[in-house]
């Protein structure tokens, strides 16, 4: 007898600063809304530069870092200048999603690895399109150690 695929804690999307993750937005949101969980929306583009931070660091104003948890509000959103992501959260939340953005520092498969692994993310959306950053995703999870961050489901959405 199979058992149930257990329902994710939370989703993660990786979308970007234009329409081109609408179709990885959309399925992540279809996922949550069916399964309860929480949707988060990380930002592939949130990092310019390897120089800049998308959020305050610790070089920063006194209290600037403190401002901002690990996973943000669409406020938060815009304080950090990023509109259209505030926006995307925004109509999710409008939607009835538990629905959230991140600005990543370090926009690598890595860093989106251990990310979702410290939110409780049983499964990440990524586009087809992204074949590179799917098969480093991919390779992350065929290379787990022991004691290793735990194995995260990575499901490509068609472009």
């Amino acid at each position: 007898m199979s058992q149930p695929t257990p329902r994710p804690a939370a989703v993660v999307a990786v979308t970007g600063d234009d329409d081109r993750h609408e179709a990885v937005v959309k399925r992540a949101a279809t996922v949550a809304r069916n399964a309860g969980s929480t949707l988060i929306l990380w930002d592939r583009d949130a990092a310019g530069s390897p120089l800049e931070s998308p959020l305050p660091t610790d070089w920063s104003g006194d209290g600037e870092q403190d401002q901002f948890g690990d996973r943000l509000a669409p406020n938060d959103l815009v304080a950090a200048g990023q509109e259209p992501l505030a926006r995307q959260v925004g109509r999710l939340r409008e939607d009835g999603l538990d629905a959230w953005g991140w600005l990543p520092a370090n926009a690598d498969a890595e860093h989106l690895a251990s990310y979702a692994a410290d939110q409780h993310a049983d499964l990440i959306f990524v586009s087809s399109a992204d074949a590179d950053f799917l098969a480093d995703l991919r390779d992350l999870n065929r290379h787990d150690r022991p004691g290793a961050r735990r194995h995260v489901r990575v499901e490509a959405v068609p472009a």
